[in-house]
This record gives structure tokens, C-alpha cells and sequence, in this order.
């Protein structure tokens, strides 16, 4: 803050020494309006002026040139916030347009574009029923196992080490794939969401390029 006040006070220091440089010259004479509208003239530039706005008036009173107000170090940081806020959105529209360009390039028809969504949510499904049929065999397998188990134990016969590795093992399996089905079918209903999505954004820019080139 302390800079931003040193250079509008150097910044009035210099306006200063022009406008008494342009006065010593030319007999010119300064006129402010304050706060509650009453007009001001002076032979010298002062601080009221500066913090008014002034015209600068030549020896028939005519004006010759306006200065608007210093701005306080407030007001430069609300336009220099104000102006990235400004670039900010600029570079978003920008990345945007650009994001549509290539997307109309790849898909240049809606048929394009829905064919490619759909081959993505055809591929998860066609990735969900393999893992559902190996599920299928993983729980067939530990159904087997455990039915085996079952039979040692009732005979009073210790289950095999082997057998019970066999077991966790496909329990372990069974757990992996039934995780792996559950974020597939996450992943599906993402897809869906975001086609529909995606459809309404490709459909305004291709209606927005068919206006553009019209």
C-alpha cells in the first residue's frame, strides 16, 4: 500500500511541475469543481484540484485540457483487480473457443459426435460383463471350494491348508472383481451424465460456427 501511495503522490508531483511549466509560459489558469459543486480557480495547481480533476484554462478562459482526479491506491487496486478478473475470463472464453474448435474437428456431424460417446459406454459395458462372467466363475469356484471345506469339516477332518489358501484367494478375487464391476458401472453412469452434457455444448458451437460462417 505504501508504494501504491508513493507513486500517485509522484505521479501528482510530476503533473504538478508540467501544468506550473505550461502556466509559466502561457499565463494559464486552473479550475476545479469540489465535492458539493462549487467551482474553484486558481493561478497555481493545488491539491484540491488534483484530488477534483481540473481544466486548464488559457488567458481567454478557454478550456485546452481536462485531468481527471487522482485515483487513491483503493481505487488502483480495485482496477487492477477488476482487470485480471477481466483477463482471467478472457483466457477462459479463449481456451473455450479453442476446446470447441477441436471438438468440431473431430466429430464434424452430431452423428460423429454421438457415435464416438457411445463406443465409450459400449467399451464399459463390454468391460463390465467380462468381469461380471469372471465373477461368475470366481464365486462358482469359491461356492466348490467351500462346499469341499464344508465336507472335511463335518467329517471331522481338518481342512487342508491348501484348500483354505484356495479360499481366501478366490474370496480375495471375487472382492477385486465385484470392486472393479462397481466402478465400472460409476464410471458408466459418469459417461452418461457427461454426454448429455458434452451434447448441448457441441450442438452451440456447432450452431454458433454455422452462424459465423453465414
Amino acid at each position: 500500500m505504501r508504494s501504491s501511495v508513493s507513486a500517485v503522490a509522484f505521479t501528482a508531483l510530476i503533473g504538478v511541475a508540467a501544468a506550473c511549466a505550461v502556466h509559466a509560459a502561457t499565463h494559464t489558469q486552473f479550475r476545479w469543481i469540489d465535492s458539493g459543486g462549487t467551482p474553484h480557480f486558481s493561478d497555481t495547481l493545488t491539491m484540491d484540484a488534483l484530488q477534483f480533476g481540473y481544466d486548464v484554462l488559457n488567458d481567454k478562459g478557454t478550456v485546452v485540457k481536462h485531468v481527471d482526479r487522482q485515483r487513491t491506491p483503493e481505487e488502483l487496486f480495485a482496477e487492477e483487480t477488476a482487470a485480471a478478473a477481466a483477463a482471467a475470463a478472457k483466457r477462459e472464453a479463449e481456451a473455450q473457443a479453442q476446446s470447441e474448435s477441436r471438438m468440431l474437428a473431430a466429430y464434424p456431424t452430431e452423428a460423429d459426435f454421438v457415435a464416438a460417446r457411445q463406443s465409450q459406454i459400449d467399451g464399459i459395458e463390454q468391460n463390465m460383463r467380462a468381469a461380471n462372467n469372471s465373477l461368475g466363475v470366481q464365486e462358482k469356484s469359491l461356492s466348490d471350494a467351500l462346499a469341499q471345506a464344508s465336507g472335511y469339516e463335518h467329517a471331522n477332518t481338518p481342512v487342508p491348508d491348501a484348500l483354505k489358501r484356495q479360499i481366501e484367494a478366490l474370496r480375495k478375487s471375487a472382492e477385486s472383481l465385484r470392486a472393479y464391476v462397481a466402478r465400472r458401472q460409476k464410471e458408466k453412469t459418469e459417461a452418461a451424465r457427461k454426454f448429455d452434457g458434452d451434447l448441448i455444448r457441441y450442438r452451440a458451437a456447432r450452431a454458433r460456427s454455422t452462424f459465423d460462417h453465414n
